[in-house]
């Protein structure tokens, strides 16, 4: 059962590919539903207004796209127009293939960007692309209202009739209602929006305050009622139309500006297409190449969504980093991705860059609507403007680039790709300051915190991050003992030419240093994920080759745990000489420093293996098995050979059957529990794979049980073992010795049906004859004294934990 009543299946991983598939839906009552000819690819999600519907028909080559669409792994999905003051849960529209015939009415840009994107990586993988559009509407009309209470003064724009009787597609949230609630929980893999021509209504910072705000609640509220993690959000900046002279506009593509990452800002894992020289002679407001409109957004769907760099994916124009002061009385203007940089007029003009340049100081605020503004000359150096003001007495405080509606010369990079237009701050220092690291303790207990990988995959960024620490200490995750965040794969994109390991800088704009430093100020302990190979298992960079210097920077961030993966590209020819390379620079970090990092690295299954002894002798705990699933037969299956390894868990050092499943789709509440009451017996580090945000009551009760905990943090560090008969069809009992001379038991019920489980103190390893007090762990109740055995009736795939404390 998934968020509001709407139910779920989380299939097992299938390999994308040409091969088509029948799906059957059935229950205890009424018809079986089968869907046929499913295809495992891609979906992207496009929505927004009438530059996002504007069809392939209407296009500058259409004839020539129309003809060429004929792509057999290719599905579009167009939903049907409608309205709805209240949510609705079903949706018009039909799975169609991309041919000639079905694409000349289809979104241009939709369509045009899955084109590009697949023709640049994706290849053969399948893709579906959904089309759910309404021209001449705001944004408003695509949010909920919950998104819409979070930005104060909501309204639509002042031109509307909004008579309490007269209502239509321009009412807040009935798009959202009838157009985006039905497809909730559509597994996709980016959303493409198009919108803001409708908003663009006031030329004020206010406005640009009223849009980013909107957007960023439309974002993130999306994102939070699909339960898939923060997936990648791309939009394309608004088009040049309208009057030169005026800059309404302007201010809305100043707040899409603003919804991209940056350091200590709201919002990660966007990408935004800068159109600002796609303008026509004629000044229309649907510049009719959206062939190049949907190649930009391939660039960034490419970029956000797979974290692919420059130069292997040129993505981005010229993007401001500061603008300085200098004492000569010129303005430094640094750009990223400025290589190559030429002024060039838009829409062919050729006189358009002759005259004053287009960027222009102030002395006032940027703050400042009613500020005045001055024309300057601007030189381009490699990859900095320099700007001399013309006719200003005072120091320039703001700077703006192209702020008008219809710009007429544009700044490119080589890429042949424009610079977005903007309002800024002209900086009078590069100051910069740097916080010291936090000193953290050996560790005593098996790990408790967070691992992104079960619930986000690669769909992580900062903002999810903190909010998961925030939780942590909001919903007592914190105060039960879960003190680690832990990033998995996907979070680095290359590396620096000195060799410095690169965090993504969509997604985690702040970088890593600053992400844990918040995580250290909410109480809490900072992880990150490498691989021993030169290829993570998401292909991003490893740490063959990089060790000793990864350890280095991971030190100099402050991190306080990391998972060391095996995957990919080179590797060493043992795997013991990456972790002793991590050892050594850990070590290093730890006498210079104080610091203590947790080293959990892949993998150590067998006592007929080398690893049994240098995996301890080099890690603090070691994977002993695969990737765990949501489902029962995975839990059952980590579980019996993670009990093979019993023998070499000791304090500070832990074997690892991997991370919980508990809240995740795929095991009863049942199951959940006897899973992470096992994870508890068997001393294995307790890591959350599920949304923290969002967990429910009862996984946060079974994660959160205070003697179930305490088995598992249990000073004694002794792993639990099977200590009856394996039984993988039926009863078996678990025990693990605790410090305080008790015994914590687990009968555990594998088989179908219900049945009586007795267990021994000789089982157990008790005196035989002594009398024992019985605790029930989970109600936290005294059940009486037992002498000798103890039974308890257990129902399937459930276990009766409890502990047995002898009397003396």
């Amino acid at each position: 059962l998934f968020r509001s009543g709407r139910w779920n299946i989380m299939l097992d991983p299938v390999e994308a590919s040409a091969k088509t598939y029948n799906i059957t839906v059935s229950g205890e009552e009424g018809d079986s539903i089968t869907l046929t000819d499913v295809m495992y690819g891609n979906v992207i999600f496009c929505s927004g207004q009438s530059n996002m519907v504007y069809p392939m028909i209407d296009i500058a080559n259409a004839t020539a796209e129309i003809a060429a669409a004929n792509h057999p792994m290719m599905r579009l999905f167009q939903v049907a127009i409608n309205q709805s003051q209240t949510p609705l849960w079903d949706v018009n529209g039909t799975w169609e293939l991309c041919t000639p015939e079905s694409v000349p009415i289809f979104s241009a840009v939709c369509y045009m960007t899955g084109r590009y994107a697949t023709e640049m990586h994706w290849g053969d993988i399948p893709l579906g692309l959904v089309q759910s559009t309404w021209g001449g509407t705001p944004i408003q009309a695509w949010m909920s209202p919950a998104a819409l209470a979070k930005c104060p003064s909501a309204s639509l724009s002042p031109y509307r009739d909004l008579r309490s009787d007269v209502h239509g597609p321009t009412d807040e949230s009935v798009l959202y209602n009838a157009m985006i609630n039905p497809l909730v929980g559509l597994s996709i893999r980016a959303v493409l929006w198009y919108q803001g021509e409708e908003n663009a209504h006031e030329a004020s910072l206010n406005n640009t305050k009223m849009y980013h705000c909107y957007l960023t609640n439309l974002i993130t509220s999306w994102r939070d009622v699909w339960g898939i993690g923060d997936f990648p959000f791309l939009f394309v900046q608004l088009a040049p139309y309208g009057s030169g002279a005026d800059d309404t506009v302007a201010y809305i593509r100043q707040a899409e500006l603003n919804t991209l990452p940056k350091p200590g800002g709201e919002i990660d894992t966007t990408g935004m297409a800068v159109i600002i020289d796609l303008g026509e002679a004629d000044h229309r407001v649907h510049p009719r190449n959206k062939t190049e409109v949907g190649r930009r957004l391939a660039l960034q769907l490419l970029h956000v969504a797979l974290g692919i760099q420059q130069p292997n994916v040129n993505f981005s124009g010229p993007s401001l980093i500061r603008a300085l002061a200098l004492t000569n009385g010129m303005i430094e203007v640094e750009f990223e991705y400025g290589d190559g940089m030429f002024w060039e007029g838009s829409h062919g003009c050729i006189q358009c860059c002759n005259e004053t340049s287009p960027v222009q100081l102030s002395s006032d605020s940027m703050t400042n609507d009613s500020a005045i503004w001055f024309n300057t000359t601007a030189t381009i150096k490699g990859t900095k403007l320099y700007v001399k003001p013309m006719g200003m007495s005072q120091m320039p405080k703001a700077i703006r680039l192209n702020f008008n509606n219809f710009p007429e010369c544009v700044l490119f990079n080589k890429y042949l790709l424009p610079a977005s237009p903007f309002l800024a701050s002209v900086e009078m220092s590069r100051d910069r300051l740097r916080d010291g690291y936090p000193v953290v303790n050996e560790l005593k207990t098996p790990p408790m915190g967070f691992n992104s990988w079960n619930y986000y995959h690669c769909n992580i960024d900062e903002q999810a991050v903190k909010e998961t620490a925030d939780a942590f200490v909001s919903n007592g995750m914190a105060k039960a003992g879960y003190q680690f965040i832990n990033i998995d794969d996907c979070w680095m994109v290359q590396r620096a030419p000195n060799g410095t390991i690169q965090p993504d800088p969509v997604r985690f704009p702040s970088g890593m240093k600053a992400l844990a430093d918040y995580v250290h100020s909410k109480g809490l302990k900072f992880g990150l994920y490498t691989a021993q190979g030169s290829r993570t298992c998401q292909g991003r960079p490893g740490a063959y080759g990089h060790e000793l210097q990864d350890a280095a920077t991971y030190c100099e961030w402050g991190i306080d745990y990391l998972k060391i993966d095996s995957c990919g590209g080179s590797k060493h020819p043992n795997n013991s000489l990456t972790w002793q390379l991590f050892k050594q620079g850990f070590d290093k970090c730890q006498a210079t420093t104080g610091h203590f990092i947790v080293m959990s690295v892949e993998s150590c299954g067998s006592l007929s293996s080398p690893c049994h002894w240098y995996a301890p002798a080099f890690s603090n705990l070691w994977r002993t098995c695969g990737d765990i699933q949501a489902t029962w037969a995975s839990v059952m299956s980590n579980l019996d050979k993670n009990n093979a390894m019993a023998s070499i868990a000791m304090l500070g050092h832990y074997n690892d059957p991997d991370m919980l499943q508990v809240g995740n789709v795929g095991l009863s509440e049942t199951e959940a529990k006897s899973h992470f009451s096992l994870w508890c017996i068997v001393m294995a580090p307790l890591l959350a794979g599920t949304d923290i945000m969002h967990v429910s009551n009862e996984s946060l009760a079974i994660m959160t049980a205070p003697e179930v905990v305490a088995v598992n943090q249990d000073p004694m560090a002794k792993q639990g073992t099977r200590v009856s008969p394996a039984n993988a069809t039926g009863p078996e009992v678990w025990a693990r010795h605790l410090h305080d001379g008790s015994v914590a038991i687990a009968l555990l019920n594998r088989g179908e049906e219900a049945m009586t489980i007795t267990t021994t103190w000789d089982e157990i390893g008790l005196q035989s004859n002594a009398e024992a007090t019985i605790r029930d762990l989970w109600a936290r109740k005294d059940l009486g004294t037992a002498t000798g055995k103890y039974s308890s009736k257990v129902e399937p795939h459930d276990v009766f934990l409890f502990k047995a404390t002898p009397a003396s």
